[in-house]
Protein backbone atom coordinates (compact mmCIF):
# COMPACT_ATOMS: atom_id res chain seq x y z
CA UNK A 1 0.00 0.00 0.00
CA UNK A 2 1.60 3.28 -1.12
CA UNK A 3 1.47 6.55 0.78
CA UNK A 4 2.91 9.97 0.05
CA UNK A 5 5.17 10.89 2.96
CA UNK A 6 4.43 14.51 3.85
CA UNK A 7 6.07 14.31 7.27
CA UNK A 8 7.27 11.60 9.63
CA UNK A 9 4.65 8.87 9.82
CA UNK A 10 2.44 8.87 12.91
CA UNK A 11 0.12 5.96 13.81
CA UNK A 12 -2.86 5.93 16.17
CA UNK A 13 -3.92 2.47 17.37
CA UNK A 14 -7.44 1.87 18.73
CA UNK A 15 -9.34 -1.25 19.75
CA UNK A 16 -12.13 -0.87 17.20
CA UNK A 17 -12.56 2.09 14.87
CA UNK A 18 -16.32 2.48 15.33
CA UNK A 19 -18.34 5.56 16.37
CA UNK A 20 -17.31 6.64 19.87
CA UNK A 21 -15.50 9.40 21.70
CA UNK A 22 -11.97 7.99 21.41
CA UNK A 23 -12.47 7.04 17.79
CA UNK A 24 -13.90 10.43 16.81
CA UNK A 25 -10.88 12.13 18.34
CA UNK A 26 -8.56 9.82 16.39
CA UNK A 27 -10.49 10.45 13.17
CA UNK A 28 -10.12 14.20 13.66
CA UNK A 29 -6.38 13.79 14.28
CA UNK A 30 -6.07 11.66 11.13
CA UNK A 31 -7.73 14.40 9.08
CA UNK A 32 -4.91 16.84 9.85
CA UNK A 33 -3.63 17.78 6.36
CA UNK A 34 -0.18 18.69 7.69
CA UNK A 35 0.55 15.26 9.14
CA UNK A 36 1.04 11.79 7.65
CA UNK A 37 -1.26 10.00 10.09
CA UNK A 38 -2.39 6.38 9.91
CA UNK A 39 -5.06 4.64 11.97
CA UNK A 40 -4.72 0.98 13.00
CA UNK A 41 -7.80 -0.77 14.40
CA UNK A 42 -7.15 -4.02 16.26
CA UNK A 43 -10.65 -5.23 15.36
CA UNK A 44 -12.24 -5.31 11.92
CA UNK A 45 -10.74 -4.57 8.51
CA UNK A 46 -10.71 -1.36 6.49
CA UNK A 47 -13.65 -2.37 4.29
CA UNK A 48 -15.94 -3.41 7.14
CA UNK A 49 -14.93 -0.43 9.26
CA UNK A 50 -15.80 2.08 6.54
CA UNK A 51 -19.04 0.26 5.72
CA UNK A 52 -20.10 0.55 9.37
CA UNK A 53 -18.89 4.15 9.74
CA UNK A 54 -18.89 6.03 6.39
CA UNK A 55 -17.17 9.04 7.98
CA UNK A 56 -13.95 7.00 7.73
CA UNK A 57 -14.01 7.01 3.91
CA UNK A 58 -11.69 10.04 3.51
CA UNK A 59 -8.91 8.23 5.43
CA UNK A 60 -9.50 4.75 4.00
CA UNK A 61 -6.04 4.64 2.40
CA UNK A 62 -4.49 5.26 5.83
CA UNK A 63 -6.81 2.96 7.79
CA UNK A 64 -5.99 -0.68 8.51
CA UNK A 65 -7.83 -3.29 10.55
CA UNK A 66 -6.15 -6.40 11.96
CA UNK A 67 -9.23 -8.58 12.57
CA UNK A 68 -8.30 -9.33 16.19
CA UNK A 69 -10.71 -11.76 17.89
CA UNK A 70 -11.43 -12.36 21.56
CA UNK A 71 -8.65 -13.81 23.68
CA UNK A 72 -4.90 -13.34 23.68
CA UNK A 73 -3.59 -13.28 20.10
CA UNK A 74 0.23 -12.88 20.00
CA UNK A 75 0.18 -13.05 16.20
CA UNK A 76 -1.42 -9.59 16.17
CA UNK A 77 1.73 -8.16 17.77
CA UNK A 78 3.84 -9.57 14.91
CA UNK A 79 1.45 -8.25 12.25
CA UNK A 80 1.42 -4.78 13.82
CA UNK A 81 5.20 -4.69 14.12
CA UNK A 82 5.62 -5.66 10.47
CA UNK A 83 3.28 -2.90 9.27
CA UNK A 84 4.89 -0.30 11.54
CA UNK A 85 8.25 -1.12 9.98
CA UNK A 86 6.85 -1.09 6.45
CA UNK A 87 5.32 2.38 6.74
CA UNK A 88 8.35 3.63 8.70
CA UNK A 89 6.34 4.79 11.70
CA UNK A 90 8.18 7.36 13.80
CA UNK A 91 5.55 7.79 16.50
CA UNK A 92 2.73 5.58 17.75
CA UNK A 93 -0.20 6.60 19.94
CA UNK A 94 -1.84 3.79 21.90
CA UNK A 95 -5.41 4.62 22.90
CA UNK A 96 -6.55 2.59 25.93
CA UNK A 97 -5.45 -0.76 27.38
CA UNK A 98 -5.81 -3.18 24.43
CA UNK A 99 -3.74 -0.98 22.10
CA UNK A 100 -1.23 -0.45 24.93
CA UNK A 101 -0.64 -4.19 25.10
CA UNK A 102 -0.65 -5.15 21.41
CA UNK A 103 0.49 -1.88 19.90
CA UNK A 104 3.01 -1.14 22.62
CA UNK A 105 4.80 -4.46 22.24
CA UNK A 106 4.67 -4.15 18.44
CA UNK A 107 6.09 -0.63 18.51
CA UNK A 108 8.95 -1.82 20.71
CA UNK A 109 9.69 -4.70 18.32
CA UNK A 110 9.60 -2.30 15.38
CA UNK A 111 11.97 0.15 17.13
CA UNK A 112 9.51 3.02 16.82
CA UNK A 113 11.20 6.19 18.03
CA UNK A 114 8.30 7.59 20.07
CA UNK A 115 5.63 5.52 21.83
CA UNK A 116 2.77 7.35 23.55
CA UNK A 117 0.01 5.76 25.63
CA UNK A 118 -3.17 7.86 25.75
CA UNK A 119 -5.58 7.07 28.59
CA UNK A 120 -9.11 8.37 28.15
CA UNK A 121 -10.72 6.94 31.27
CA UNK A 122 -9.46 5.12 34.31
CA UNK A 123 -12.51 3.57 35.96
CA UNK A 124 -11.55 0.14 34.60
CA UNK A 125 -8.32 0.24 36.62
CA UNK A 126 -10.42 -0.50 39.69
CA UNK A 127 -9.94 -4.13 38.59
CA UNK A 128 -6.66 -5.47 40.07
CA UNK A 129 -6.03 -7.57 36.94
CA UNK A 130 -6.21 -4.48 34.73
CA UNK A 131 -3.80 -2.60 36.99
CA UNK A 132 -1.34 -5.49 37.00
CA UNK A 133 -1.40 -5.88 33.20
CA UNK A 134 -1.00 -2.16 32.56
CA UNK A 135 1.89 -1.91 35.02
CA UNK A 136 3.65 -4.96 33.56
CA UNK A 137 3.32 -3.74 29.97
CA UNK A 138 4.44 -0.26 30.98
CA UNK A 139 7.71 -1.69 32.30
CA UNK A 140 8.38 -3.35 28.94
CA UNK A 141 7.16 -0.65 26.55
CA UNK A 142 8.10 2.41 28.65
CA UNK A 143 5.83 4.81 26.75
CA UNK A 144 5.29 8.45 27.41
CA UNK A 145 1.87 8.78 29.05
CA UNK A 146 -0.88 11.19 28.07
CA UNK A 147 -4.11 11.60 30.03
CA UNK A 148 -7.12 13.50 28.74
CA UNK A 149 -7.89 14.92 32.19
CA UNK A 150 -6.23 15.83 35.47
CA UNK A 151 -8.29 13.09 37.12
CA UNK A 152 -6.95 10.41 34.78
CA UNK A 153 -3.42 11.74 35.15
CA UNK A 154 -3.55 11.46 38.93
CA UNK A 155 -4.68 7.82 38.74
CA UNK A 156 -1.92 6.93 36.27
CA UNK A 157 0.75 8.64 38.36
CA UNK A 158 -0.32 6.68 41.43
CA UNK A 159 -0.53 3.35 39.63
CA UNK A 160 2.39 3.20 37.21
CA UNK A 161 6.11 2.96 37.96
CA UNK A 162 6.86 5.74 35.47
CA UNK A 163 5.00 8.81 36.78
CA UNK A 164 5.57 11.33 33.94
CA UNK A 165 2.15 12.10 32.45
CA UNK A 166 1.15 14.90 30.08
CA UNK A 167 -2.43 16.18 30.17
CA UNK A 168 -4.06 16.90 26.80
CA UNK A 169 -7.78 17.67 27.10
CA UNK A 170 -10.11 16.65 24.29
CA UNK A 171 -10.57 19.80 22.26
CA UNK A 172 -13.23 20.47 19.65
CA UNK A 173 -13.68 22.56 16.51
CA UNK A 174 -15.33 25.77 17.70
CA UNK A 175 -16.40 26.66 14.16
CA UNK A 176 -18.23 23.38 13.78
CA UNK A 177 -19.84 23.43 17.23
CA UNK A 178 -21.53 26.76 17.85
CA UNK A 179 -24.98 28.14 18.67
CA UNK A 180 -27.51 27.63 15.91
CA UNK A 181 -31.13 28.21 14.96
CA UNK A 182 -33.38 26.32 17.38
CA UNK A 183 -36.52 26.46 15.24
CA UNK A 184 -34.72 25.23 12.12
CA UNK A 185 -33.00 22.40 13.99
CA UNK A 186 -36.26 21.21 15.54
CA UNK A 187 -38.01 21.33 12.19
CA UNK A 188 -35.22 19.26 10.60
CA UNK A 189 -35.68 16.50 13.20
CA UNK A 190 -39.49 16.76 13.51
CA UNK A 191 -39.31 18.01 17.10
CA UNK A 192 -42.15 20.18 18.36
CA UNK A 193 -41.21 23.84 18.95
CA UNK A 194 -43.30 23.94 22.15
CA UNK A 195 -41.37 21.18 23.95
CA UNK A 196 -38.69 21.60 26.56
CA UNK A 197 -35.99 19.25 25.32
CA UNK A 198 -33.33 17.44 27.31
CA UNK A 199 -30.91 16.05 24.77
CA UNK A 200 -28.03 13.62 24.90
CA UNK A 201 -25.68 12.00 22.40
CA UNK A 202 -23.51 8.91 22.63
CA UNK A 203 -23.34 5.16 22.26
CA UNK A 204 -26.33 3.28 23.62
CA UNK A 205 -24.42 1.07 26.02
CA UNK A 206 -25.13 0.32 29.68
CA UNK A 207 -22.28 2.41 31.09
CA UNK A 208 -23.78 5.59 29.59
CA UNK A 209 -26.73 5.44 31.98
CA UNK A 210 -29.52 6.32 29.57
CA UNK A 211 -31.95 4.33 31.69
CA UNK A 212 -31.37 6.80 34.55
CA UNK A 213 -32.33 9.69 32.28
CA UNK A 214 -35.47 7.89 31.15
CA UNK A 215 -36.46 7.22 34.77
CA UNK A 216 -35.76 10.86 35.62
CA UNK A 217 -38.21 11.88 32.89
CA UNK A 218 -41.08 10.45 35.00
CA UNK A 219 -40.35 13.25 37.49
CA UNK A 220 -40.31 16.02 34.88
CA UNK A 221 -43.35 17.84 33.42
CA UNK A 222 -45.17 16.29 30.47
CA UNK A 223 -43.98 19.12 28.24
CA UNK A 224 -40.38 17.95 28.76
CA UNK A 225 -39.14 15.47 26.15
CA UNK A 226 -35.93 13.43 26.00
CA UNK A 227 -34.09 13.26 22.67
CA UNK A 228 -31.33 10.65 22.33
CA UNK A 229 -28.84 10.71 19.45
CA UNK A 230 -26.80 7.53 19.14
CA UNK A 231 -26.93 3.84 18.38
CA UNK A 232 -25.91 0.72 20.23
CA UNK A 233 -26.97 -2.58 21.77
CA UNK A 234 -29.11 -1.02 24.53
CA UNK A 235 -31.58 0.70 22.20
CA UNK A 236 -34.26 -2.00 22.34
CA UNK A 237 -34.05 -2.27 26.14
CA UNK A 238 -34.29 1.51 26.48
CA UNK A 239 -37.32 1.65 24.21
CA UNK A 240 -38.93 -1.14 26.25
CA UNK A 241 -38.26 0.79 29.46
CA UNK A 242 -39.78 3.96 28.01
CA UNK A 243 -42.90 2.01 27.07
CA UNK A 244 -43.17 0.38 30.50
CA UNK A 245 -43.01 3.82 32.12
CA UNK A 246 -45.65 5.22 29.74
CA UNK A 247 -43.05 7.54 28.23
CA UNK A 248 -42.94 6.22 24.67
CA UNK A 249 -44.32 9.51 23.30
CA UNK A 250 -41.75 11.59 25.24
CA UNK A 251 -38.54 9.63 24.55
CA UNK A 252 -37.22 10.09 21.02
CA UNK A 253 -34.41 8.00 19.48
CA UNK A 254 -32.65 9.61 16.51
CA UNK A 255 -30.04 6.92 15.84
CA UNK A 256 -26.38 7.63 15.10
CA UNK A 257 -25.53 11.09 13.73
CA UNK A 258 -22.15 11.93 12.22
CA UNK A 259 -23.30 15.55 12.22
CA UNK A 260 -24.44 15.84 15.84
CA UNK A 261 -23.87 19.61 15.62
CA UNK A 262 -27.05 19.84 13.53
CA UNK A 263 -29.28 18.61 16.37
CA UNK A 264 -27.64 20.37 19.34
CA UNK A 265 -29.41 23.70 18.67
CA UNK A 266 -32.74 21.88 19.10
CA UNK A 267 -31.96 21.11 22.75
CA UNK A 268 -32.58 23.28 25.82
CA UNK A 269 -30.15 21.38 28.03
CA UNK A 270 -27.68 18.57 27.43
CA UNK A 271 -27.52 15.62 29.84
CA UNK A 272 -24.86 12.97 30.38
CA UNK A 273 -26.15 10.44 32.98
CA UNK A 274 -23.18 8.04 32.79
CA UNK A 275 -22.27 5.45 35.42
CA UNK A 276 -18.58 5.79 34.48
CA UNK A 277 -16.72 8.11 32.12
CA UNK A 278 -13.42 9.49 31.02
CA UNK A 279 -13.48 12.94 29.46
CA UNK A 280 -16.24 12.86 26.82
CA UNK A 281 -16.20 15.36 23.99
CA UNK A 282 -20.00 15.33 23.81
CA UNK A 283 -20.43 17.71 26.73
CA UNK A 284 -17.69 19.99 25.38
CA UNK A 285 -19.46 20.08 22.01
CA UNK A 286 -22.80 20.81 23.67
CA UNK A 287 -21.41 23.68 25.72
CA UNK A 288 -19.68 25.14 22.65
CA UNK A 289 -23.14 25.15 21.06
CA UNK A 290 -24.36 27.23 24.00
CA UNK A 291 -26.11 24.51 25.98
CA UNK A 292 -25.98 24.16 29.77
CA UNK A 293 -24.99 20.65 30.85
CA UNK A 294 -26.23 18.38 33.63
CA UNK A 295 -23.91 15.43 34.17
CA UNK A 296 -23.07 12.81 36.77
CA UNK A 297 -20.11 13.07 39.10
CA UNK A 298 -17.98 10.37 37.50
CA UNK A 299 -14.58 10.38 35.85
CA UNK A 300 -13.48 13.85 34.80
CA UNK A 301 -16.95 15.26 34.14
CA UNK A 302 -16.60 17.84 36.91
CA UNK A 303 -13.55 19.21 35.03
CA UNK A 304 -15.49 19.47 31.78
CA UNK A 305 -18.74 21.11 32.95
CA UNK A 306 -18.94 24.89 33.25
CA UNK A 307 -19.46 25.52 36.98
CA UNK A 308 -21.58 28.61 36.33
CA UNK A 309 -24.10 27.18 33.86
CA UNK A 310 -24.00 23.44 34.55
CA UNK A 311 -24.83 21.00 37.31
CA UNK A 312 -23.04 17.89 38.58
CA UNK A 313 -25.19 15.23 40.30
CA UNK A 314 -24.60 11.81 41.87
CA UNK A 315 -24.60 8.86 39.48
CA UNK A 316 -27.50 6.40 39.30
CA UNK A 317 -29.89 8.82 41.04
CA UNK A 318 -32.94 9.64 38.86
CA UNK A 319 -34.46 12.04 41.40
CA UNK A 320 -31.28 14.10 41.75
CA UNK A 321 -30.91 14.16 37.98
CA UNK A 322 -34.51 15.27 37.49
CA UNK A 323 -34.15 18.04 40.11
CA UNK A 324 -31.02 19.41 38.42
CA UNK A 325 -32.59 19.28 34.97
CA UNK A 326 -35.72 21.05 36.24
CA UNK A 327 -33.61 23.78 37.84
CA UNK A 328 -31.61 24.40 34.67
CA UNK A 329 -34.72 24.39 32.49
CA UNK A 330 -36.40 26.87 34.86
CA UNK A 331 -33.51 29.33 34.67
CA UNK A 332 -34.97 32.22 32.68
CA UNK A 333 -31.62 34.02 32.34
CA UNK A 334 -29.15 31.31 31.39
CA UNK A 335 -25.52 32.19 30.69
CA UNK A 336 -23.95 30.49 27.70
CA UNK A 337 -20.99 28.22 28.59
CA UNK A 338 -19.21 28.71 25.22
CA UNK A 339 -16.55 30.99 26.69
CA UNK A 340 -15.68 28.31 29.25
CA UNK A 341 -15.03 25.85 26.40
CA UNK A 342 -13.15 28.32 24.19
CA UNK A 343 -10.68 29.08 26.96
CA UNK A 344 -9.90 25.43 27.75
CA UNK A 345 -10.88 23.00 25.00
CA UNK A 346 -10.15 24.37 21.54
CA UNK A 347 -9.13 21.94 18.79
CA UNK A 348 -6.17 24.16 17.92
CA UNK A 349 -4.73 23.61 21.41
CA UNK A 350 -5.36 19.86 21.30
CA UNK A 351 -3.79 19.40 17.86
CA UNK A 352 -0.73 21.43 18.83
CA UNK A 353 -0.27 19.37 22.00
CA UNK A 354 -0.48 16.05 20.12
CA UNK A 355 2.08 17.28 17.61
CA UNK A 356 4.47 18.32 20.39
CA UNK A 357 4.20 15.08 22.34
CA UNK A 358 4.85 13.05 19.18
CA UNK A 359 8.25 14.75 18.96
CA UNK A 360 9.36 13.90 22.49
CA UNK A 361 12.35 11.53 22.77
CA UNK A 362 11.42 7.95 23.66
CA UNK A 363 12.45 6.47 27.00
CA UNK A 364 15.56 4.32 26.68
Amino acid sequence: MSQVHRTATCVHIVQAMAPGGIETLVLDLARDPDENTWVFSLEGNSTSLVAHWPALAPIKNRLEGFDAKEGLKPVIVAKLARRLRQIEAKSVFLHHVGPLIYGGLAARLANVARIIHVEHDVWHYAQPRRRFIASAIERIVRPHHVAVSAHAASVLRAMLPSPTVSVIPNGIDLERFKPGNKAASRAAFNLDPSWQIVGTAGRLVAVKGHEILIRAATLLPGTCHIVIAGSGPEREALQTLAGALNLADRIHFLGHLDTVETVLPAFDVFCLPSHAEGFPRSIIEAQAAGLPVVATDVGALAEAVCPITGRIVPAANPSALAAALAAVLANSTPRAPRDFVAARFSWTQTLSSYRKVSELPHAA
